[in-house]
């Protein structure tokens, strides 16, 4: 991939009709083999992980943290180069084109790329990219599974959590995102430094997790069609549990949630005595589902609940906060 940009600092000047002197601009050709990370962490993990190819690092040498991880990286025989600042978020701007501004820090590397280890297919042209129970998940107590995390924010923070309190791999379920700078960078880098496994078949997976011991439990909230939903507080730590974590929009599927063995929930203070008058109040609105025979094709709608425009409650909590507030639960000792 090649990105043209404009070069911002040189010392050409030209003279222009009035007498006037003025930077000349000139373009600036730049080779991506790869994709890019940006930002002192996510480089400097990636140099330590060593999980990933650097092919090169673009670095602002007037920045004193980014020319020390250019020094470390030529030690090691990588390839650097100084460009403006500018340059940078020009560099980030077109290679990522999910907001317009990116934190680089005054640093960019092009790295290959990050791919998930498939748990129950196979990738062809990643033949080394495979998974083994015993060598991968017998030894750990605790695991995530976040099914159809779509948005590189959320997984990101959810990354920088679970390395922060000791997790050091994770699985991926259900519809899922490239593990690109974007996440890397909201990860703080942790991303770098973990294994993200991914499973197509989420239920036959978990089955043959229980049957190697494992609890399997759903964050979720008061009412939901799991066998036993409890408090996080209430409920009991142990070894081998795996926490399956939903999307905000969409959630966990039923199918997922019929196979775990229970849910949990985060009370809020808010709300801490309504759990029961909630979980009554979306039973009615389920049972008031409908079906409709147009031209004969059967639809089903379910009523929307009634926006409260008096209401002051908050009634969820962002799912990376969830999440890392669970897994302290679970790894707290």
């Amino acid at each position: 991939m090649l990105l043209k940009m404009i070069q911002s600092a040189t010392k050409i000047f030209t003279r222009n009709k009035s007498n006037q002197y003025y930077k000349k601009k000139k373009e600036l050709i730049v080779e991506i083999k790869g994709e890019l990370l940006y930002g002192i962490h996510p480089v400097r993990l990636a140099l330590q992980a060593q999980k990933r190819t650097i092919h090169k690092i673009f670095y602002n040498k007037y920045s004193e943290k980014p020319s020390q991880l250019a020094e470390y990286a030529q030690s090691k025989k990588i390839e650097t180069q100084m460009i403006s600042r500018y340059d940078l978020d020009e560099l980030t701007r077109q290679s990522y084109k999910y907001k317009d501004h990116h934190v680089h820090q005054g640093i960019v590397a092009d790295v290959s790329r990050k791919y998930q280890t498939p748990v129950d297919y196979f990738m062809p042209q990643f033949p080394d990219l495979k998974f083994d129970y015993d060598q991968d998940l017998a030894e750990e107590n605790f695991i995530l599974l976040l099914f159809d995390i779509k948005d590189p924010m959320n997984l990101g923070a959810i990354l920088r959590s679970a390395y922060y309190f000791g997790i050091n791999k994770l699985i991926v379920a259900g519809d899922r995102i490239d593990l690109n700078g974007i996440v890397s960078k909201t990860s703080s880098g942790a991303l770098e430094m973990m294994s993200v496994y991914a499973v197509r078949h989420t239920v036959t997976f978990l089955e043959k997790l229980q049957s190697h011991g494992w609890r399997v439990l759903a964050l979720t909230v008061p009412n939901t069609n799991c066998k036993q939903v409890v408090p996080l507080n209430q409920i009991e730590r142990r070894k081998k549990t795996i926490l399956i974590v939903g999307s905000e929009g969409v959630g966990i599927p039923p199918e997922v949630l019929q196979v775990s063995d229970g849910g949990v929930f985060i009370p809020g203070v808010q709300n801490i005595g309504n759990q029961s008058k909630v979980g009554q109040e979306n039973q009615d609105v389920s049972e008031k589902s409908i079906t409709i025979t147009q031209d004969n094709t059967e639809t089903t709608e379910t009523p929307e609940e009634e926006f409260d425009l008096e209401s002051a409650a908050v009634d969820s909590l962002n799912v990376s906060v969830a999440t890392a507030l669970s897994i302290h639960h679970f790894l707290s000792k």
